[in-house]
């Protein structure tokens, strides 16, 4: 596991020794990745998707709560999230519950390290109140980046930093008003690689993240898929949605079957942007990616979760100069 440092990328050992900061425009762009079959990620069983689901995750392949827009319809322009959410420090990666009153985030103050908040509201109209630092997930480390939460707001995954070193971990909770423990390296995806941005599909059943081998290398995207027992298996790259530059952040649908993911590829507007990409079943291979032209700018843009409904998508930006969260909506 190598270091993550800034507010979005992993820096490696090398790197660290020449004081090098990473920030929203230094993701590198060659085209060497950890190889894996073509097929790898498609023979995966069902299993685990009906016993081992969450609680509060909608079923796969389908049955996505009715939506209150037209999920056909392209966003409409990204609105800055109102309230003390953001600030002049850097925030990024939101991860809401599905009733999208509760979401965790990272905030960065300054060039370094990191930390996991979490703030509330009394409805999806209302701004979010003050965020509260889980210190729970910090203790020990030098920085924690990134986090994903499952629907029902019990598990936590996110990136923690731990001197030149960057890796995975997870934390649970009993209820969503009790607090975080049981922290855990997360040693099930973990290597001497650099893991960064963990997602998950709404059943809980698959976990996403970016793994860069090297400091001159890109980072992709890879998934480890949860069996019938519990367990998640080792992480796979995601061929078909790898490109020659670097793809960091993922939300996808209520039925898994639309993912939206961070890249650097050629056809975007510069920077990392939001692209989109569809499979017909949640064995099935991604069809090809498209850019999300409406919620891209010349900046970098890393989405973090989407609603139930299709409806809202949620997102980390620098458009403004700094890190904020921006929320963009369909219309009905």
């Amino acid at each position: 596991m190598r270091a993550v440092r800034r507010i979005v990328v992993v820096v490696l050992p090398a790197a660290l020794a020449c004081n090098s900061i990473v920030g929203f425009d230094d993701f590198q762009k060659v085209s060497d990745v950890r190889s894996e079959p073509a097929d790898a990620t498609e023979d995966e069983s069902d299993a685990g998707r009906t016993k081992g689901r969450d609680a509060a995750a909608p079923s796969p392949d389908g049955a996505a709560p009715p939506s209150r827009c037209d999920p056909t319809k392209p966003f409409g322009q990204p609105v800055a999230l109102a309230g003390p959410v953001n600030s002049s420090a850097f925030e990024l990666a939101p991860s809401l519950m599905n009733d999208e009153l509760t979401m965790v985030f990272q905030r960065t103050v300054g060039v370094e390290g990191g930390s996991v908040l979490v703030a509330t509201r009394s409805s999806i109209d209302q701004p979010f109140g003050d965020p509260t630092e889980l210190t729970v997930l910090s203790q020990g480390l030098d920085g924690v980046q990134q986090p994903t939460m499952t629907g029902d707001g019990l598990l936590v995954f996110f990136a923690g930093i731990l001197g030149p070193n960057s890796g995975i971990y997870t934390a649970s909770r009993a209820s969503p008003k009790a607090a975080f423990g049981n922290r855990r390296a997360f040693v099930e995806v973990n290597s001497s690689a650099s893991e960064s941005f963990p997602g998950l599909t709404g059943d809980g059943v698959e976990l996403w993240l970016s793994i860069q081998n090297n400091v001159d290398r890109p980072r992709h995207l890879f998934r480890s898929v949860r069996d019938n027992l519990g367990q998640y298996g080792a992480a796979v790259l995601v061929n078909e949605l790898a490109s020659a530059s670097s793809e960091a952040g993922v939300a996808f649908s209520a039925d898994g079957l639309t993912i939206y993911f961070g890249s650097e590829r050629a056809g975007g507007k510069g920077d990392s942007d939001i692209w989109t990409a569809r499979r017909a079943t949640m064995t099935a291979a991604f069809g090809p990616a498209t850019p999300v032209a409406e919620l891209n700018t010349s900046g970098a843009e890393y989405p973090g979760w989407l609603s139930p409904d299709d409806c809202r998508l949620y997102f980390g930006s620098d458009r403004q100069g700094g890190g904020d969260i921006l929320v963009a909506t369909r219309k009905p």
